[in-house]
């Protein structure tokens, strides 16, 4: 230690003319400060940020021109035979200059910023938050380029054909590193990946350290066996940290759908088993794992994080439309029920929204402004686009694969247009005259639907292709929700809190049946599996959001399930699913997924297990 200290001291008076360097820098800020056309309104501002130039400017620079001659250039030169031929060992020399050259860089840093940081005051907080005038960021940078510049000139200084495998060494440690942060920005760990390149980082200091020391040690005064040793020990450590650091990636990424423990988020299909899950998992940092799993069966694809909110069901629920990002933009595939791979749909997803045909077979796309396009996904080609007037709201829908309908809220009402298909052809077919923006839920053929004002409670059953009135159904009494069940019936929830009542009625309107359900507060309409609706509703009582299923002929509910929230399709329905609704997801207590049958009342864990 004593030895090592000597030779750093011998170091530093070798250069102090850096010292003096360092003096001239510490000055100029206040000299710049002093100019008045320089320092204009604000002299602390000017002085605190020519300060931070200079001292960074000056470190980065010293770190270069040290690390590249500091023992490569003795070697090169002959001069290290000086050292070796005193009674010092090589870890000696080695750390002596080492320590000269990081207390050099870090020295005359602060020696330049320190005191313009006192005497700006303020100004500090004004330009810059506290991560960017804290000068560890900057010395980091210092040191590292000063490593970088060691290894690369005691590389170039040896002379050696080894270089070529150096080089070689290099891309591989590049290529690897890029194919291990890929699978972590899909899975959105931005501070996983920083803790990695925090980790990678660490391992290439302790690998240029100790292979300086290793260097001296085997290499001695021989520039050649000096290089070799340097790099031997580099990029063994290199290789090492590497395939510790593959192994925790291919772990992070193993995680399972019953893994997930916390922030968890998640869409399901109301016509069949698909449903969407991401979320984060124990000691996996931030990884969001996402999934599309088939509940009847188990399978599953992984699939990217993007796809929680921007994820699409079929109506006939066979399919799952999932977009997923890419350097050009999102693509979009379509994953179906008994294939092992997804479809290319071949569309790149510009769009604000979009709508699939029952069967996915094709995707209408709503790009701003107000522009709607039609896609093939067989032939991977669009059909048709056409500018849709301006409006404050859009919702379109497939009544068939030829035929789309589009419901447009602009300031006097509700338009509805049509766009057919195979003609090009966008026509208005209807209009609902409305103050407010008008609510619409349709049948499942398309041509009828319920209407319900905005802060008004009155439900009317309309022509769902010209919007005409047919028959009003509710009025006068607080509404909270209403859909069409999947044999078309429809289903109203209406009354005050302390007496809300389920309203069942024909297709045509007649009334059938009303269901007292008791003290509600908000409900919502979750689907129907042709005997039973399940809604979502909180008990006035307890407060408590509750699952309830409500068989529609007898009026009875049959079971009930407490529960922190719903899980619903992502999207708002306009139409009812094709399918019947076998299990409904829920977030448990705990913020785990459950499913639950409304039929028998029975529940399975599907996350956080």
């Amino acid at each position: 230690m004593k030895k090592a200290l000597v030779i750093a001291a011998r170091e530093f008076e070798e250069k102090r003319f850096v010292a003096y360097a360092a003096v001239a820098f510490a000055i100029l800020p206040f000299i710049l400060a002093a100019i008045p056309g320089v320092a204009g309104k604000s002299p602390r501002e000017v002085l605190a940020m020519s300060s931070l130039i200079f001292g960074t400017t000056f470190a980065v620079a010293l770190g270069v021109i040290s690390g590249a001659s500091f023992i490569g250039r003795d070697l090169s030169d002959g001069r290290m035979s000086f050292y070796f031929s005193r009674p010092v060992s090589a870890l000696s020399i080695w750390f002596g200059k080492l320590t000269a050259a990081v207390l050099l860089i870090v020295g005359t840093f602060a020696f330049i910023i320190i005191p313009s940081r006192l005497a700006a005051g303020t100004a500090w907080k004004h330009i810059f938050n506290a991560e960017t005038w804290d000068g560890a960021f900057l010395l980091g940078i210092a040191l590292a380029v000063f490593l970088i510049a060691h290894v690369i000139g005691t590389f170039a200084r040896s002379r050696s054909l080894l270089i070529v495998v150096d080089f070689a060494a290099a891309v591989i440690c590049g290529v690897v590193i890029w194919f291990l942060i890929v699978p972590l920005i899909v899975g959105a760990a931005f501070a996983l990946i920083s803790k990695l390149s925090i980790a990678l980082a660490i391992a290439a200091t302790l690998g240029i350290v100790g292979g300086g020391a290793w260097q001296l040690e085997r290499g001695r005064t021989d520039r050649r066996r000096s290089h070799f040793a340097l790099s031997q020990f580099l990029w063994a450590t290199m290789a090492v940290a590497l395939l510790i650091a593959a192994a925790y990636v291919a772990w992070v990424v193993s995680v399972k759908p019953r893994d997930l423990t916390g922030h968890i988020r998640a869409t399901r299909s109301t016509s069949g088993p698909l449903a969407v899950l991401t979320g984060t998992a124990k000691y996996r940092s931030d990884y969001r794992g996402a999934f599309l799993l088939n509940t009847e069966d188990g399978s599953m694809w992984r699939v990217d994080p993007y796809a929680e909110w921007a994820g699409r069901y079929t109506r006939d629920g066979r399919s799952a439309v999932v977009p997923r990002r890419s350097p050009s933009g999102v693509e979009t595939l379509i994953y179906t029920r008994g294939k092992a791979e997804p479809v290319d749909t071949g569309l790149t997803m510009t769009a604000v929204d979009y709508a699939v045909s029952d069967d996915g077979g094709r995707i209408a796309t709503i790009t701003q402004p107000s522009n709607l396009s039609v896609y093939d996904v067989a032939t991977k080609r669009s059909l048709v686009s056409v500018r849709l007037p301006d409006s404050t709201n859009v919702r379109d829908f497939f009544v068939t694969p030829d035929l789309i309908r589009v419901y447009l809220n602009v300031p006097d009402g509700m338009k509805i247009m049509e766009l057919d298909v195979p003609s090009r052809a966008l026509r208005e077919t209807g209009f609902i005259a409305s103050p407010h923006i008008v609510i619409f839920y349709s049948n499942p053929s398309g041509s009828h639907m319920l209407v319900r004002q905005s802060h008004e409670d009155v439900v009317t059953l309309n022509d769902a292709r010209t919007g005409a009135a047919i028959r009003t159904l509710t009025t006068g009494t607080p509404f909270k929700n209403a859909h069409y069940l999947r044999d078309g019936r429809i289903a109203v929830v209406d009354g005050p809190d302390s007496a809300t009542v389920l309203h069942i009625f024909a297709a045509d309107g007649t009334p059938q049946r009303d269901v007292p359900l008791g003290a509600k507060k908000a409900t919502r309409m979750v689907g129907d599996d042709g005997a039973r609706l399940v809604l979502n509703d909180v008990d006035v009582a307890t407060g408590r959001p509750m699952l309830e299923a409500v068989n529609v002929t007898s009026g009875v509910i049959e079971h009930r399930q407490p529960v922190r929230d719903w899980v619903d399709s992502g999207v708002l329905e306009t139409r009812p699913p094709i399918e019947p609704l076998r299990e409904v997801f829920y977030v448990g207590d705990e913020g785990q997924i459950l499913a639950w049958n409304p039929a028998t009342g029975g529940k399975r864990l599907i996350t956080g297990g």
